[in-house]
């Protein structure tokens, strides 16, 4: 399978991408676009932090079981300890990095269609757990007046981020261009290179001397500790967490649709698939659907199977290349 690295066509696809995001900026009353833009960079970190896993052939249902970890790790920290939320993110994604490694020891013999089944039932261990330990956790009624992202001082300049949706947007483009970061990592470093080696064929990658359990556990946990960011991270905006909804179908779901549609195989496909995909499922498609946004996703898939089997970021870089 060939791996696009950034050129030319990515470039331009980024610079698009930019301009998408910062349209809100010389526009009047677009706080319904920031809080969407914001998810969507949000969906995209996920997207992106699932395809790490995915580059090495393991294709995971269950990634919302690091994301509810990671939200359900920083809330419980904040309102137990009393730690800065820029403290208790990163111990949810190490909640969910510890979880990706009870994943690697009991299913790293597992492969296809078997690890996918696999990852989808281990949601329900973390889900059912919470979901039963009321003392703690609240059960199923979850958690509200989650305390949000304090202010961030800049030498004069305060931003808000809890309360002022345009740093809202911007502290998650920077969460997303961070994890892009790492994302491009694993498809054109050598780290990259061995991670195709260990997707192509494990045995002749082994024979080369590549450590084939080393990469996968790298990219399990690197994908768990991102996920378990963007858990963290959403609990602390959106105040309140439930397992029902951080454990739920969605979060596993709607990263693999993300970054099927966008190119899994291209170093911004995944991203690009959020950016097009979730304001066009919000700022159209709701109006017409508003219950209906799991039909437009499966139509999504359908369709990019049938006629852009790599996603449309490979379109619009054969396209960059005809002009």
């Amino acid at each position: 399978m060939r791996i696009s690295k950034p050129g030319l066509s990515s470039f331009l696809v980024l610079v698009v991408a930019s301009v998408f995001i910062a349209w809100p900026v010389f526009s009047t009353g677009s706080g319904i676009y920031y809080r969407v833009l914001s998810l969507a960079c949000l969906y995209g970190a996920l997207a992106l932090s699932w395809n790490i896993l995915a580059l090495t052939g393991s294709i995971s249902l269950g990634h919302a079981a690091f994301f509810g970890l990671g939200a359900y790790g920083s809330a419980l920290a904040c309102q137990y300890w009393h730690w800065s939320p820029y403290v208790t993110i990163f111990l949810g994604g190490i909640i969910g990095c510890l979880y990706g490694l009870v994943w690697h020891l009991t299913f790293r013999k597992l492969r296809g269609a078997a690890f996918a089944l696999a990852t989808l039932a281990s949601v329900e261990i973390p889900k059912v757990t919470i979901d039963n330990w009321d003392r703690v956790t609240s059960g199923s009624l979850g958690l509200i007046g989650i305390e949000g992202l304090p202010p961030v001082r800049l030498w004069s300049l305060t931003l808000d981020v809890d309360r002022n949706l345009q740093v809202q947007c911007f502290f998650l483009v920077l969460f997303a261009l961070s994890v892009l970061y790492i994302h491009v990592k694993a498809i054109s470093s050598r780290w990259g290179w061995a991670i195709r080696a260990v997707r192509e064929d494990e045995t002749a990658a082994s024979t080369l001397g590549v450590d084939v359990l080393r990469i996968r556990l790298q990219a399990l946990m690197a994908s768990a500790f991102l996920t378990g960011l963007g858990g963290a991270i959403y609990a602390h905006l959106m105040g309140s967490v439930e397992p029902a909804l951080v454990f739920g179908l969605h979060f596993s779901a709607l990263p693999l649709v993300l970054s099927i549609f966008g190119g899994r195989y291209l170093a911004l496909g995944p991203f690009l698939g959020a950016l097009i995909l979730y304001p066009a499922d919000q700022l159209i498609f709701h109006s017409w659907l508003p219950a209906g946004h799991a039909a437009l996703y499966g139509l999504v898939m359908v369709i990019t199977i049938l006629f852009f089997p790599h996603g449309i970021g490979e379109w619009v870089q054969q396209e960059t290349k005809s002009v």
